[in-house]
């Protein structure tokens, strides 16, 4: 059913003075910061602990990023895995659990012993093959633990970053709508025209502080989190301490077995012709 027509004429008179004060927020802004960039326009200057504040979060959030990637690759070395795996955590899904390159040489070793068992050869590669397969499975297990007690924290510490990032941008709108407000005053020609500015610079301060407040709080608290982030660290020394105590013993436990094992020097028996059959 249509509108009537003074209802539509009302509401296309409201969208057009929204989109002109839009604009004229976009406009002021633009001028502000040219002006900033060029010298001739005034700023508000955030204070020294504020600015600490923000560099501090700031460095954290780049080299928990880092960090991450860089766990991730040891964890991963596969970038098409990777790029898999990081698909399937923007849907929602669980990775896929795949074979470590350890558990494949192991299958492979075990497959290749048993087609070749009776020769002591084939008995070497069966026993590596269950042992490389263990370790494979250790570091399937150190894998999982990583991502779990370090990746995982790190990524969803990086998904808040964006709620952050919104109010510091919007603090950043405030602050460049205060500038252009008090430039305005600035440039006024008359006491009038000064006075009547001068609400605009009221209201537009008193936004300014209102966020202000708003992001140092956001910001207070992003920064004792990072602090805390240091247990995941702690948590992925012990996981892999745990990881290279245990591939160690399986390795020691391999070496020895195959130096000892059963077959070792036992040549493969051969066919001999009947001596008889040679006199004649």
């Amino acid at each position: 059913m249509f509108k009537p027509e003074e209802e539509c004429a009302a509401h296309a008179v409201k969208t057009f003075t929204e989109f002109n004060t839009f604009f004229m927020h976009c406009s002021r802004r633009f001028q502000q910061v040219t002006g900033e960039k060029l010298g001739t326009a005034q700023r508000t200057e955030y204070d020294r602990e504020f600015q600490d504040l923000c560099n501090r979060v700031d460095k954290h959030a780049f080299w928990a990023n880092m960090l991450t990637s860089k766990v991730e690759l040891v964890l991963q070395p596969n970038p098409a895995y990777r790029f898999e795996d990081f698909v399937t955590e923007k849907l929602g899904n669980e990775r896929e659990i795949r074979h470590t390159y350890t558990e494949q040489l192991g299958i492979c070793m075990l497959n290749a012993g048993s087609d070749m068992s009776s020769s002591d050869y084939g008995q070497a590669l069966l026993i590596m093959g269950d042992y490389e397969n263990r370790m494979g499975e250790a570091e399937h297990k150190m894998i999982k633990q990583a991502f779990i007690k370090f990746v995982k924290p790190f990524m969803d510490a990086a998904a808040k970053e964006g709620a952050i990032n919104n109010e510091r941008r919007t603090l950043t709108a405030l602050r460049l709508d205060l500038d252009a407000a008090k430039n305005r005053v600035r440039a006024a020609k008359t006491a009038d025209e000064m006075k009547e500015l001068e609400t605009f610079v009221d209201e537009a301060q008193k936004k300014f502080d209102e966020q202000y407040e708003i992001c140092r709080e956001v910001l207070e608290e992003r920064d004792q989190a990072n602090a805390e982030m240091v247990v995941h660290l702690e948590d992925l020394c012990e996981v892999q301490v745990e990881y290279f105590k245990a591939a160690t013993e399986l390795a020691q436990e391999m070496c020895s077995k195959v130096l000892n094992r059963p077959t070792k020097g036992k040549a493969p028996a051969r066919k001999r012709k009947d001596s008889s059959s040679d006199e004649e």
